[in-house]
């Protein structure tokens, strides 16, 4: 039988999010032939009482949820103890969702259909705003998905939404980058598993589901996510190509940014479907890939 390990990150922060998380998690459809088993990856020092609270409310739910303590502080830390977990205990799959998204009933059964064929199988992760929420924040971009067709190949994804083949990182020996503390580790080791000849698909089916918190719709908050994304840009490029490819490649992309914050401008202001957050959103991404060349890379933390 395979069996499929489904991840989930918290350090206790999030808590009613991720209490819906797993009550979406224990009501995924089930797969024939299949296993699948819930993992709650805590990085913390010390175990939470909270966290261990939620859990154990689900000691006698249909799937079993399992904890691990992961006490380097960091994302890449969690998700590699993820991974590490699933190798050792001879798991075929290993799936993420973030701890304040839940998953529709059938999410890891598209993935599962997808990745059959594939290496890893991704699918979108849709925005549940606050009712009082404005087009102003509704239409940014920052919030949302990108759009890719069914079935199309992608060069890379994001843990909040995928499935992993583990043979294929072990045969690759492929895990998250550590030195990515801050942001992008999921986008560097996706690209390297592209470079690896690893197929990544888009499952349009397979859809979880996340709220937008209320201290995220602000423009501090949307600017400083895209300048991040950026700034981190120079590690990521710099895992799959040449230092002179990952110098060209930053200084284009943050040109391409700049210019197009300041042309589109005039539309997004005016269009009902847009919003000027984009074109700001544009700025702060093209700035940020300038300081990562020379940052090398380094960001701080965002929330």
């Amino acid at each position: 039988m395979n069996k499929i390990i489904v991840s989930t990150l918290t350090t206790g922060s999030r808590n009613e999010t991720f209490n819906h998380c797993l009550a979406s998690l224990q009501e995924l459809a089930n797969i024939s032939d299949y296993q699948i088993d819930i993992l709650v990856v805590e990085n913390n020092k010390v175990a939470d009482k909270s966290v261990l609270g939620i859990i154990e409310n689900y000691s006698n739910g249909k799937k079993h949820v399992k904890h691990l303590l992961e006490p380097l502080q960091g994302i890449p830390h969690a998700r590699n103890a993820a991974l590490n977990f699933a190798k050792k205990e001879g798991y075929t799959y290993l799936a993420f969702i973030d701890d304040d998204a839940f998953a529709s009933k059938c999410w890891i059964e598209n993935l599962v259909k997808t990745i059959e064929t594939n290496n890893v199988a991704s699918g979108p992760q849709l925005a549940i705003f606050p009712e009082s929420t404005g087009t102003f924040y509704r239409n940014a971009a920052v919030y949302h998905e990108r759009t890719i067709a069914d079935g199309d190949g992608v060069k890379w994804a994001a843990t909040n939404n995928i499935l992993i083949d583990i043979s294929f990182m072990e045969a690759n020996d492929l895990s998250f980058n550590p030195e990515l503390i801050n942001g992008g580790e999921d986008k560097e080791l996706f690209l390297r598993v592209n470079k690896s000849g690893g197929n990544l698909i888009w499952s349009k089916e397979a859809v979880v589901s996340e709220y937008v918190a209320q201290s995220r719709l602000s423009v501090k908050w949307a600017m400083r996510r895209t300048f991040r994304i950026g700034a981190t840009g120079f590690m990521i490029e710099s895992s799959v190509k040449t230092p002179f490819m990952t110098y060209l490649s930053c200084i284009f992309k943050g040109w391409v940014y700049l210019t197009k914050g300041v042309l589109l401008l005039p539309y997004h202001a005016i269009s009902p479907k847009s919003s000027t957050l984009n074109s700001l959103c544009d700025l702060s991404h093209g700035v940020g890939f300038f300081y990562g060349l020379f940052s090398r890379g380094r960001v701080s933390k965002y929330t």
